[in-house]
């Protein structure tokens, strides 16, 4: 059933938004954990029915029914907390939201109508009349936090102030290269080049509409305390160039005459090439002593140059003959090739005129003049803009002196300024979106129980799994990231879903009693499983993807805890306060067991 619901949530989101992006890729895992969890609460209080001796048909009943309607008011409210994402600014949380949402309906309709038939014609249901044993030690163990409510609560909220102690150790983390898998080689030596130059590989681009514009941002943009160095052609075409064409026309009247002959392609003659290394050695040693005293920056250099010969000539002598000697005449042929390009480059100058923009290499042409005929400035930081305090302070420096009020003011954009705004509006676009969904389940989870308490009572499990979330990420020093920001709706969607079961339960049978019965059970191997796939996540080599694993699998789990603990003992504990209440059977169960029909009732908590 949930493969047919995932078939058709496929044909949904191909008719409805048409692609996947980076974000909405990782709809099918969430809806393998998210949508097998209504055929988990089905089957198992259907199991249960059977094994009180109702009869196939009368158990699913009874399980459509009751537990029916904690799985619709809990698919409703889930799916509301994903479309609620589509009233964010970030197109993939939009189209996430639009996709995750309508598959959790989708999902639901052959859970409810496919798996009931299945489960009619199963040969499974031999065995599901068969008492369950593991019930009782469920019970056994429940009542440990039954028979104590006042303790319960007690630990429970001094465990949520220990908890918001570690709150202010919990931030977002918005730098990129700590999500990466840990020892790539591309983030190894991105971090070494911050580490060694002051000048960043990332840049900003300014685009300019003429030469003179261009030459004027970089004198202006040159000055500001942030910016390491710009790069543009402008000066090449706007300062007086009539002493550079005089060095060109001598520079081409020196190597006019300068002819090369044809490239050598014999093989290198070893023996010779040692030799001359040797002799080259030799000299290397005397300039080093000739220059130690007066200059030991220059006899560093030149004994290591020195170290580096002999180690060439061990080398060389230590591999395959025919290999070097093949290595070494390819590596010859294309350096004085290229020196050749070189000096015909040289030779091919036109200096009649000032330098025009297409007389510059393609290479240089296309990098810093676009199609439109727009020149491109690129500015780099001083800082380590991959932090998010950098990137404001470089961003806010060009924006302020590039006079953004002017309507007409330039473009600037590139890595720096796409990092900055994408991943502000992403962290921002999911807590609005988490402030949508919990707004959406207020108001489904009220149109279902009709009563402010319940509400309340249905949001616990979601509040103390979420304190509890949040000082074990501040203990372990676990922060948000761009990757693991998405738990946030899901959480409170999961728990929320949580609290619905237990209060239809508790509601149908008003006995505070829940790990014990069908609903405890479901609950439980529910949130075993979410814990399962997302915890898979833990053994990705991408960072990101771990963290996410784990908040989310922590997530999961305290509000699970929560739910099955905290808000049983608190449903115990205002039962006796409002003075003892009869077990009974409620009329739907009333009518059920005798198989009469009827307009069934609406339970209330």
């Amino acid at each position: 059933c949930l493969i047919v619901g995932l078939a058709y949530t496929m044909g949904f989101a191909t008719w409805s938004v048409g692609h996947l992006n980076i974000l909405t890729i990782t709809f099918l895992p969430m809806l393998i954990g998210l949508a097998i969890d209504f055929g988990v609460h089905l089957v198992t209080r259907y199991e249960e029915e059977l094994r009180h001796q109702h009869s196939e048909a009368d158990a699913l009943k009874k399980a459509m029914i009751f537990t029916g309607q904690g799985i619709f008011t809990g698919a409703f409210t889930t799916a509301g907390a994903f479309l609620a994402m589509g009233f964010t600014d970030f197109k993939g949380i939009k189209e996430m939201g639009i996709i995750c949402g309508g598959g959790l309906l989708i999902c639901l309709v052959p859970m409810m109508t496919l798996l009931p038939a299945l489960l009619l014609r199963g040969r499974q249901n031999v065995m599901d009349h068969v008492f369950d044993t593991p019930a009782d030690r469920r019970a056994q163990i429940e009542q440990f936090w039954l028979q104590r409510p006042k303790l319960v609560v007690g630990i429970t909220l001094g465990i949520c102030a220990l908890a918001l102690t570690q709150f202010h150790k919990v931030y977002f983390d918005y730098d990129l290269l700590h999500m990466q898998s840990a020892g790539l080689p591309a983030v190894v030596f991105e971090k070494k080049l911050i580490n060694s130059t002051p000048k960043s590989v990332l840049f900003a681009a300014v685009v300019a509409d003429t030469p003179e514009e261009a030459q004027a941002f970089e004198t202006k943009l040159k000055g500001l305390p942030a910016v390491s160095d710009v790069e543009s052609i402008s000066q090449f075409l706007t300062q007086d160039q009539t002493r550079k064409l005089e060095l060109i026309g001598q520079i081409k009247n020196e190597v006019s005459n300068i002819k090369f002959p044809d490239l050598d392609l014999r093989p290198v003659d070893l023996a010779e090439l040692s030799r001359t290394l040797w002799s080259l050695q030799g000299y290397l040693g005397l300039a080093a002593e000739a220059a130690g005293p007066e200059d030991p920056a220059l006899q560093k250099e030149l004994l290591s140059f020195q170290d580096t010969i002999v180690q060439f000539r061990k080398q060389i002598f230590a591999m395959n003959a025919v290999t070097v000697q093949a290595k070494l005449a390819e590596f010859q042929q294309a350096l004085f090739h290229d020196i050749q390009d070189t000096f015909q480059a040289i030779q091919d100058q036109d200096n009649r005129q000032a330098l025009r923009v297409e007389d510059l290499p393609p290479a240089l042409r296309h990098r810093f003049v676009g199609v439109t005929g727009k020149y491109m400035l690129q500015v780099y930081p001083k800082k380590d803009v991959w932090q998010r305090a950098n990137q404001k302070e470089f961003i806010d420096e060009l924006r302020h002196a590039l006079d953004p009020n002017d309507t007409n003011h330039p473009i600037i954009t590139g890595t720096p300024i796409q990092l900055y705004e994408y991943t502000g509006l992403l962290k921002n676009s999911y807590e609005t979106a988490a402030w949508y969904s919990l707004a959406a389940i207020v108001v489904l989870v009220f149109i279902h129980f009709r009563n402010l308490v319940s509400v309340g009572l249905a949001l616990v499990p979601v509040v103390v799994g979420s304190i509890w979330l949040g000082g074990i990420m501040g203990l372990f020093n676990i922060p948000f990231n761009p990757a693991n920001i998405m738990t946030l709706p899901l959480v409170i969607g999961i728990g929320v879903t949580n609290g619905i079961h237990i209060l239809n339960r508790f509601a149908e049978e008003h006995t505070p009693s829940i790990l014990a019965k069908s609903t405890g059970k479901a609950v439980l191997i529910s949130g075993l499983t979410t814990i399962a796939g997302f915890g898979s996540l833990i053994l990705a080599k991408h960072q990101g993807i771990q963290s996410l694993g784990y908040v989310m699998a922590v997530g999961v789990a305290t509000c699970m805890i929560a739910g099955l603990t905290f808000l049983p003992a608190l449903l115990n504990l205002l039962t006796r306060r409002q003075g003892p209440t009869k077990e009974r059977p409620s009329a739907n169960n009333a009518r059920l067991a005798t198989g009469s029909g009827g307009t069934e009732e609406k339970p209330q908590v």
